[in-house]
C-alpha cells in the first residue's frame, strides 16, 4: 500500500543541477514532482500518522486557522480538516512548487471553506497578509530540501505567521537511525545509510533533522517546547509497511547519493546496485523489523 518514502533525482542532469546551486538560496529539493510523487506523498502521510498523530496531543484543539508549510498534495490538512470540531476553521497549505495541487489550487469541501494553497519558498517571509494570522503552523519533511544552515530562517518564518501563544508543530525522520531491530545487521543495510548520510553531507544538506529541530525551536521564541520520538519498534503490525517504506528510501535516496559520493558512474548503473542491495534488506526484513524513527517537536509561541 504504501509507495517510497523519497523519490529523488529523475535523471543526471538535475542531479548536477542540484549541485551547481548550492549558493543558491532556493531549497535544495531533490524530490520528482510528478503523479507518481503525489501518491508517494499521500501514501507516505498515512504510514506517519499511523506511527504518530495528526496533531500531537499537547496542541488545544480550539483551532481558528491553521497552515501547513512544505503542503505538497495537502493531504494533512485535509485530515485536519475531518479531527477538529471548528468546521469552518481556514486551513491554508504553502508548497515552493504547485505541480502536486489540484485545479485551481484549492481542495474542495462541500458545504465547507475550501483548502487554500498556496505558492511559497519557507525560506522567504511570507505574505503580510498571512503574517500573525495562524493558531498552528505545520511542517513536515522538508529535511531533503534544506541545507544545515536554513533550519532557522523557515522558523523564523513560520513564527511570523503565528498568532501570539500560537503553535508550531514540525516533523522530520532520523536519516541516519534506518536499520533494524536485529544485529548484527546485513552489510547491505550499512552501505546503503552510508551512501545517504554521506551524500547529504557533501550537499550542504543535514541527516540529523530532529535534533536540529528541537534545537531551534527551543532557543527562538518558544515555550512549552516537547520533543517526542514515534518509532515502528515493538510494533509488529507495521512491521510491512516499515519494510515497504524504508525500501523506498533507499531506492529513492541511494542511487543519486551513488552518482555524487563517486560509487557510481550515472543513475543506470547506481540503481541496478541499489536494487540488489535493496533485495538484501527486504529478505533481512523477513525476520527483522525495519525502525523508522519519527521526531516530532512542538512549541507554544511566546510573544
Amino acid at each position: 500500500m504504501f509507495s517510497s518514502f523519497q523519490r529523488l533525482l529523475s535523471n543526471l542532469s538535475r542531479l548536477f543541477k542540484v549541485l551547481g546551486n548550492m549558493g543558491s538560496v532556493s531549497p535544495v529539493y531533490l524530490l520528482d514532482r510528478d503523479e507518481a510523487e503525489t501518491t508517494r506523498l499521500n501514501d507516505q502521510h498515512r504510514f506517519l500518522v499511523e506511527l504518530s498523530n495528526v496533531i500531537h496531543p499537547s496542541i488545544p484543539r480550539d483551532l481558528t486557522a491553521v497552515a501547513d508549510i512544505g503542503t505538497g498534495t495537502g493531504v494533512w490538512l485535509e485530515d485536519v480538516a475531518n479531527i477538529l470540531p471548528n468546521k469552518s476553521v481556514e486551513l491554508h497549505g504553502f508548497d515552493i512548487s504547485s505541480a502536486q495541487y489540484p485545479r485551481g489550487h484549492e481542495i474542495q469541501r462541500p458545504g465547507q471553506m475550501p483548502i487554500k494553497l498556496s505558492v511559497h519558498d519557507a525560506l522567504r517571509p511570507f505574505p503580510e497578509a498571512h503574517r500573525g494570522r495562524y493558531d498552528l503552523v505545520h511542517i513536515r519533511l522538508l529535511t531533503a530540501g534544506l541545507k544545515q544552515a536554513d533550519y532557522a530562517r523557515v522558523l523564523a518564518n513560520a513564527r511570523a505567521l503565528l498568532k501570539p501563544n500560537g503553535w508550531i508543530q514540525w516533523e522530520e525522520v532520523d536519516h541516519t537511525a534506518f536499520c533494524t531491530d536485529a544485529v548484527p545487521e546485513p552489510t547491505a543495510i550499512t552501505r546503503l545509510r552510508s551512501c545517504v548520510i554521506e551524500a547529504m553531507l557533501k550537499l550542504g544538506l543535514w541527516p540529523f533533522a530532529p535534533q536540529c529541530v528541537y534545537d531551534q525551536i527551543s532557543a527562538h521564541g518558544f515555550t512549552d517546547v516537547v520533543r517526542e520520538t514515534y518509532t515502528t519498534a515493538g510494533k509488529d503490525h507495521m512491521r510491512p509497511f516499515a519494510q515497504k517504506w524504508v525500501a523506498g528510501v533507499m531506492r529513492a535516496l541511494t542511487p543519486p547519493s551513488m552518482v555524487v559520493i563517486g560509487q557510481a558512474e550515472d543513475l543506470k548503473q547506481a540503481r541496478g546496485i541499489v536494487d540488489g542491495l535493496v533485495r538484501e534488506f527486504e529478505a533481512h526484513c523477513e525476520s527483522a523489523t525495519a525502525l523508522v524513527n519519527f521526531g516530532v517537536t512542538v512549541g507554544r509561541r511566546v510573544g
